[in-house]
Protein backbone atom coordinates (compact mmCIF):
# COMPACT_ATOMS: atom_id res chain seq x y z
CA UNK A 1 0.00 0.00 0.00
CA UNK A 2 1.34 3.25 -1.08
CA UNK A 3 2.09 6.25 1.59
CA UNK A 4 1.06 9.43 1.26
CA UNK A 5 1.51 12.49 2.99
CA UNK A 6 -0.28 15.62 2.69
CA UNK A 7 0.22 19.69 2.56
CA UNK A 8 -2.82 21.92 3.57
CA UNK A 9 -1.97 24.79 1.68
CA UNK A 10 -5.38 25.81 0.06
CA UNK A 11 -5.12 29.48 1.60
CA UNK A 12 -1.57 30.16 0.23
CA UNK A 13 -1.44 27.98 -3.01
CA UNK A 14 -5.31 27.46 -3.31
CA UNK A 15 -5.01 23.84 -3.16
CA UNK A 16 -3.71 20.92 -1.07
CA UNK A 17 -0.91 18.50 -2.32
CA UNK A 18 -1.03 15.01 -1.28
CA UNK A 19 2.34 13.50 -2.33
CA UNK A 20 3.36 9.20 -2.42
CA UNK A 21 5.67 7.07 -1.89
CA UNK A 22 6.82 6.76 -5.90
CA UNK A 23 10.61 6.18 -7.13
CA UNK A 24 10.36 10.04 -8.81
CA UNK A 25 9.49 11.41 -4.95
CA UNK A 26 11.90 9.20 -3.13
CA UNK A 27 14.66 11.15 -5.44
CA UNK A 28 13.65 14.06 -4.40
CA UNK A 29 13.79 13.27 -1.15
CA UNK A 30 17.17 11.87 -1.10
CA UNK A 31 18.80 14.66 -3.02
CA UNK A 32 17.01 17.13 -0.95
CA UNK A 33 18.13 15.69 2.33
CA UNK A 34 21.72 15.85 0.41
CA UNK A 35 21.78 19.56 -0.10
CA UNK A 36 20.53 20.06 3.50
CA UNK A 37 23.35 18.22 4.40
CA UNK A 38 25.73 19.61 2.09
CA UNK A 39 24.76 23.62 2.93
CA UNK A 40 25.18 22.23 7.17
CA UNK A 41 28.77 21.26 6.09
CA UNK A 42 29.55 23.99 4.33
CA UNK A 43 28.56 26.42 7.20
CA UNK A 44 30.82 23.84 8.93
CA UNK A 45 33.97 24.48 7.07
CA UNK A 46 33.48 28.47 6.01
CA UNK A 47 33.31 28.86 10.28
CA UNK A 48 35.16 27.69 13.37
CA UNK A 49 31.94 28.89 15.30
CA UNK A 50 28.34 28.31 14.07
CA UNK A 51 24.97 30.11 15.92
CA UNK A 52 22.19 28.08 15.90
CA UNK A 53 20.55 30.29 14.34
CA UNK A 54 22.83 30.45 11.23
CA UNK A 55 21.88 26.54 10.89
CA UNK A 56 18.46 27.19 10.88
CA UNK A 57 18.48 29.80 8.26
CA UNK A 58 20.16 27.24 6.13
CA UNK A 59 17.70 24.15 6.87
CA UNK A 60 14.76 26.36 6.58
CA UNK A 61 15.93 27.95 3.21
CA UNK A 62 16.73 24.34 2.33
CA UNK A 63 13.52 22.96 3.42
CA UNK A 64 11.58 25.60 1.37
CA UNK A 65 13.29 24.58 -1.65
CA UNK A 66 13.01 21.32 -1.57
CA UNK A 67 9.12 21.21 -0.48
CA UNK A 68 8.93 23.09 -3.95
CA UNK A 69 11.09 20.41 -5.48
CA UNK A 70 8.87 17.89 -4.77
CA UNK A 71 5.67 19.50 -5.48
CA UNK A 72 6.81 20.90 -8.87
CA UNK A 73 6.10 23.82 -7.87
CA UNK A 74 6.33 27.19 -10.15
CA UNK A 75 8.63 29.67 -9.19
CA UNK A 76 5.95 32.01 -8.46
CA UNK A 77 4.41 29.40 -5.97
CA UNK A 78 7.83 28.56 -4.66
CA UNK A 79 7.71 31.82 -3.23
CA UNK A 80 4.56 31.87 -2.10
CA UNK A 81 5.67 28.73 0.10
CA UNK A 82 7.43 31.58 2.50
CA UNK A 83 4.03 33.17 3.47
CA UNK A 84 3.64 29.99 4.47
CA UNK A 85 3.92 28.38 8.60
CA UNK A 86 7.13 27.14 8.57
CA UNK A 87 6.17 24.51 10.84
CA UNK A 88 3.43 23.48 8.69
CA UNK A 89 6.37 22.95 6.09
CA UNK A 90 8.89 21.71 8.04
CA UNK A 91 6.40 18.51 9.50
CA UNK A 92 4.94 17.80 6.01
CA UNK A 93 8.53 17.59 4.44
CA UNK A 94 10.04 16.06 7.78
CA UNK A 95 7.08 13.42 7.80
CA UNK A 96 7.54 12.27 3.68
CA UNK A 97 11.52 12.18 3.91
CA UNK A 98 10.89 9.43 7.70
CA UNK A 99 7.76 7.72 6.08
CA UNK A 100 9.22 7.84 2.74
CA UNK A 101 13.02 7.03 3.20
CA UNK A 102 13.60 6.13 7.01
CA UNK A 103 16.02 9.15 7.47
CA UNK A 104 15.59 11.96 9.63
CA UNK A 105 15.21 15.82 8.42
CA UNK A 106 18.31 17.99 10.74
CA UNK A 107 16.72 20.33 12.57
CA UNK A 108 18.44 22.93 15.55
CA UNK A 109 16.27 21.37 18.04
CA UNK A 110 17.71 18.02 17.03
CA UNK A 111 21.38 19.81 17.22
CA UNK A 112 20.67 21.38 20.51
CA UNK A 113 19.61 18.25 22.22
CA UNK A 114 22.64 16.04 20.98
CA UNK A 115 25.14 19.01 21.84
CA UNK A 116 23.47 18.65 25.70
CA UNK A 117 23.68 15.09 25.50
CA UNK A 118 27.51 15.37 24.79
CA UNK A 119 28.05 17.83 26.90
CA UNK A 120 26.41 15.96 29.98
CA UNK A 121 28.56 12.80 28.60
CA UNK A 122 31.67 14.89 29.04
CA UNK A 123 30.36 16.51 32.62
CA UNK A 124 29.64 12.98 33.88
CA UNK A 125 32.39 11.38 36.10
CA UNK A 126 33.73 8.52 35.77
CA UNK A 127 33.69 6.57 38.91
CA UNK A 128 37.09 4.32 38.19
CA UNK A 129 38.73 7.46 37.80
CA UNK A 130 37.82 9.13 41.12
CA UNK A 131 39.08 5.78 43.22
CA UNK A 132 42.04 5.52 45.31
CA UNK A 133 41.97 1.58 45.53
Amino acid sequence: MAKTVTLKATTVLGKDFTIMDSMGNIKKINEGIKQIYKRIDALDQKKETVLFAEYNEVITDEVIKQVAKLLDLSKDDAKKLEDMSYNDLFTFYSTAVNEFTGMTTPSVREMQKRQEQAMQALSAEDPKQNSED
